[in-house]
């Protein structure tokens, strides 16, 4: 009995002969067999649709004569063999979409090589390796790009960091082993946060600041990257508390939580984070006092804490961040009088701002210390008394009091 045409074989020579066709869509149905070589005679053909059949053996490399082809979907199938790298010559490629297959290989520059209309690359749940130069910098700009189970390498691609329009990422148990630096900043990624595996990976720089990342950070992200030196999730849509495990970073010299929707108290954790140079919560919604511990950040060199909620009083232990530089405390809800030991302990301050907050009593003489300083701006408080003649001598100094 004849088979149905569902289970039809595709290996037919009559397909190559249809040489006008422009759309081949044969998606989900039976089709076995290999796929006919005579596909690649089909110069017109702009959209080929084999997914979800039961297609076996190699991927003919004659399809990478389909110079007009915008849409390629082999995935569910059952192909093997390599990716022919005559597709690095389909430069009006769009979609490729290989994924769920049993293809294996090394793929170099030369698969991509003039792809440069491409959007969409699945290559997901095969056995790729992806071996690609230091500096390779991709033809492309991608949308959606999925690699699971692909091999990436040791470190983490470079070449993402030109990808500047990627909205769809998957590189899960994609081998990577050793991070070290991972910038996916200033593009347009969105959903939770994701945090490299703390067992395969090794983080020195984490940046995914100025993206569409929201809900709250991981309550486990200081036990993810603890040795990092460099965290900046700055410029997103971050809401929740900032997480006491961010004390558990030891190494970190930076961090940038800035412009998010956090709120809440500051973790007095924080103060555990010894290396600290830098360290900006600034355009959240975060309350409370200023915990007295970051009063242990003796490294301490540039706090920004401006546009929050924040009340109270500065912490006495303030005294002892004699490295500090720049401190705004700007558009708080903070009170009391200025401290007198600012004009001791801060020798090397260069930028002091305390505008629109609840500060009162009159100005500290001793402010007139502060040989560094160059910014000085205490506007909108509750400040008394007259400016004081040794500070208003100081004709270098920008005054906004």
């Amino acid at each position: 009995m004849p088979r149905s045409m569902r289970e039809i074989d595709l290996a037919k020579e009559w397909l190559g002969k249809l040489e006008n066709l422009e759309e081949l869509i044969l998606d989900d149905n039976k089709l076995q067999g290999p796929i006919p070589a005579s596909l690649g005679r089909l110069s017109q053909l702009v959209e080929l649709g084999l997914e979800n059949n039961k297609l076996q053996g190699l991927i003919p490399a004659s399809l990478g004569n389909l110079h007009h082809l915008k849409e390629m979907r082999l995935d569910g199938n059952n192909l093997n063999g390599s990716l022919p790298d005559s597709f690095g010559q389909l430069s009006e490629l769009v979609t490729l979409d290989v994924s769920f297959n049993g293809l294996m290989g090394t793929l170099s520059e030369k698969h991509f090589s003039k792809l440069s209309k491409l959007k969409k690359l699945y290559l997901d749940s095969n056995s790729f390796i992806l071996s690609v130069s230091s500096n390779w910098t991709p033809p492309f700009q991608i949308f959606a790009l999925g690699m699971r189970s692909c091999n990436l390498g040791n470190s983490f691609p470079v070449w993402l960091q030109s990808q500047k329009e990627v909205e769809y990422l998957d590189f899960s148990n994609a081998s990577i082993s050793e991070f070290g630096s991972i910038d996916l900043s200033s593009n347009q990624f969105e959903g939770p946060i994701p945090l490299p595996n703390p067992v395969v990976a090794s983080v020195d720089v984490f940046d995914l600041s100025n993206n569409k990342f929201s809900g709250s950070i991981p309550l486990n992200i200081g036990d993810s990257i603890q040795a990092i030196l460099f965290l900046s999730l700055s410029g997103n849509q971050i809401t929740g508390t900032i997480p006491a495990s961010i004390g558990f970073m030891w190494r970190v010299k930076a961090i940038d939580l800035s412009r998010n929707r956090l709120a809440g108290s500051i973790p007095s954790t924080i103060g555990n984070c010894l290396s600290l140079i830098v360290l900006d919560l600034g355009y959240n919604n975060l309350s409370g006092m200023i915990p007295k511990s970051l009063g242990q950040l003796e490294w301490l060199q540039s706090l920004h804490l401006d546009h929050n909620n924040l009340s109270g009083a500065l912490p006495a232990s303030f005294q002892n961040l004699s490295s500090l530089e720049t401190l705004d405390l700007s558009y708080n809800k903070l009170s009391g009088n200025i401290p007198r030991w600012i004009g001791t302990a801060f020798m090397n301050l260069r930028i002091l701002k305390l505008r629109s907050n609840d500060f009162s009593g009159r100005l500290p003489s001793k402010f007139s210390n502060l040989s560094s300083l160059h910014v000085l701006d205490l506007a909108e408080n509750n400040l008394t008394g007259s400016i004081p003649s040794t500070l208003s001598d100081r004709q270098w100094l920008k005054k906004e009091i």
